[in-house]
């Protein structure tokens, strides 16, 4: 009897500590949302704008990123999958671009935090424009 007591005891306390694990664990996929505020491209030097466009859209089509032009120096970004996904508004100049956050589906965005999987995919966009960017600079040169 006081074996199944103690089991009882032991079996609840595993139970509790799983509850917390688990919650902690749910709350790390969480994190504030990413934005990109007028980043410069790896280069001092200018591209015109319809290139920088045509680079945007190459670039991140690499990374599964679809871009629809809005007017001249603004695009909106598509990324994800049927389950999971993410719209975000592009601004570029011949020599910055700024990311920002749209909407999205299944991202659990909520009062500025969403899943990190949409962080991860602005972060590697931003990082190839940073660089790819600049490359095509400097080929244009």
């Amino acid at each position: 009897m006081i074996s199944s007591i103690v089991s009882k005891k032991n079996l609840s306390i595993r139970l509790a500590v799983s509850v917390v694990v688990i919650s902690t664990l749910a709350a790390c996929v969480t994190k504030p949302i990413y934005n990109v505020d007028n980043q410069s491209f790896a280069t001092s030097a200018v591209l015109p704008l319809s290139t920088v466009k045509d680079e945007i859209k190459m670039i991140g089509a690499n990374r599964g990123w679809i871009f629809e032009d809005v007017k001249p120096g603004h695009m909106i970004g598509k990324v994800g999958t049927t389950k999971h996904n993410a719209r975000v508004n592009l601004n570029y100049t011949e020599t910055k671009f700024s990311i920002s956050y749209l909407d999205s589906y299944n991202l659990k965005a909520s009062n500025g935090i969403i899943h990190h999987r949409y962080n991860r995919w602005v972060e590697l966009l931003e990082r190839d424009l940073v660089t790819k960017l600049g490359l095509a600079v400097e080929k244009a040169k």
